[in-house]
């Protein structure tokens, strides 16, 4: 098996395994030996900045010494990147190898008529993975909810941390904020600290609060008032917080609490006993990149790629544009149907002169261009639909810029990832000056 048949195997169980509570993620980690619980854990939860949170723990944690694994979901631009020690991916051999020892079990349990699903193979192989490779601590993005997600199967959580909540996949979670808020607390332990985002949601916080309490969990939440913005910029914030003096790389206001919720969940790890000096934590957090949060891949003119698909995410964008954007807005924007649309799109583009609408390549949950075209049109005067030209939408919406101006690509992780690759060649082809993480 090569690294791209290990892909194409944990990709072909979509659709086939349904999700059946931690039954199955249980049994099949059993079969490999439950290498899971040989393991110590940052489980971070939450509906918006996950990612983020993750990792800026995760490069502290490396820089205070630590062999830190970081597990992260979704993918942006390659498969390898949910799976990081030390900010390295996993190589395509040693996924090959995992998957390959995941798929002997997960094969036997299908034939059995209890077929894992694409997440819980996905989940297997990375727990494999850090054990193999001796970890001495995993940073862990839950995927969807906390109670029921595969990721809940740990037992060693060094701290819980939850992240911004607000309304996203409902279906599964709540329609509001304090039941999706109780489902992420499912990953809470008996006395572990439960590091809370700092400007959370009240009916959330209030369930935190009492989830908190019943598991006698300390409870930590930072203090934003506590923050000193020196400068922000498209280049980041340099702050001070808790007598640290902190660059940001990561653009955009909302990304200030993300790093206050980072920096408290390493102060309570510290409290209980590993060594991270203040230093470590400066270091890992201005290390840190993430792609498609506010990633600035070009200058004069600005081009921004976001990845915000829902409509607390939409709000955090457009509070953060403000200050940051000179001249024209043009936004790019695509989104997938099973999303709150209506509510996500009135957040950012009533700030837009100009709207192209694309619709994300191969997902059957894309929205098609013209049905959000017809929505886009409540929000601003000057639309334009592209239908899956992605390359001509980039094209003509970067052309009509000037330098002063911005282009806004985001609606979804989808499309940022389908025209982070589009730009590239676009920047490529044309000799454009872009960033080197592109």
């Amino acid at each position: 098996m090569t690294g791209q048949e290990a892909v194409d195997y944990i990709h072909s169980a979509r659709g086939r395994g349904k999700k059946d509570g931690l039954r199955k993620i249980t049994e099949l980690m059993h079969r490999l030996g439950d290498p899971q619980d040989k393991l110590r854990y940052v489980h971070v939860v939450g509906t918006n900045g996950k990612g983020s949170t993750t990792s800026m723990i995760a490069h502290s944690l490396t820089a205070a010494g630590y062999r830190t694994g970081m597990f992260i979901s979704p993918f942006i631009l390659d498969f390898r990147e949910r799976m990081q020690i030390d900010g390295e991916m996993i190589s395509p051999e040693a996924l090959a190898s995992c998957v390959e020892e995941v798929r002997r079990e997960a094969d036997q349990m299908a034939a059995e008529g209890s077929q894992p699903t694409e997440f819980e193979l996905v989940c297997a192989a990375a727990f494999v993975w850090f054990a193999r490779e001796q970890c001495e601590v995993v940073v862990l993005e839950a995927g969807i909810g906390g109670r029921m997600d595969s990721t809940n199967i740990v037992r060693d959580t060094l701290a819980a941390v939850i992240c911004s909540i607000g309304l996203d996949h409902v279906e599964v979670l709540g329609d509001t904020p304090a039941k999706i808020a109780a489902e992420k607390c499912g990953v809470l332990r008996p006395g572990i600290p439960c590091v809370c985002y700092p400007d959370q949601d009240l009916d959330a916080l209030a369930v935190i609060m009492e989830k908190a309490a019943e598991q006698n969990c300390r409870l930590i939440q930072g203090n934003l008032r506590a923050v000193e913005v020196e400068r922000m910029t498209l280049e980041g914030t340099d702050l001070r917080y808790r007598d640290l003096s902190i660059h940001l790389p990561l653009v955009g206001r909302y990304q200030i609490a993300n790093c206050v919720n980072a920096v408290e969940a390493l102060l309570a790890l510290r409290a209980r006993g590993m060594n991270i000096p203040d230093s470590a934590i400066v270091r890992g957090i201005g290390e840190t990149f993430f792609p498609v949060r506010m990633e600035v891949v070009s200058r004069c003119p600005t081009v921004i790629l976001d990845g915000a698909h829902n409509e607390s995410g939409a709000a955090a964008l457009s509070g953060s544009l403000e200050g940051l954007v000179t001249g024209r807005l043009v936004i790019l924007i695509g989104m997938m149907k099973d999303k709150d649309v209506r509510h996500a799109i009135s957040k950012t583009l009533p700030l837009a002169d100009r709207v192209y609408t694309v619709e994300p390549l191969d997902n059957p949950r894309a929205m098609p261009s013209d049905e959000l075209a017809a929505l886009a049109g409540e929000y601003c005067a000057d639309v334009r639909s592209w239908g899956k030209e992605l390359d001509k939408a980039f094209a003509d919406a970067y052309d009509s810029l000037s330098p002063e101006d911005t282009l806004l690509v985001c609606g979804s992780l989808y499309v940022a990832s389908d025209l982070r690759h589009t730009a590239r060649r676009f920047f490529e082809g044309r000799g454009i000056p872009h960033s080197p993480h592109l």
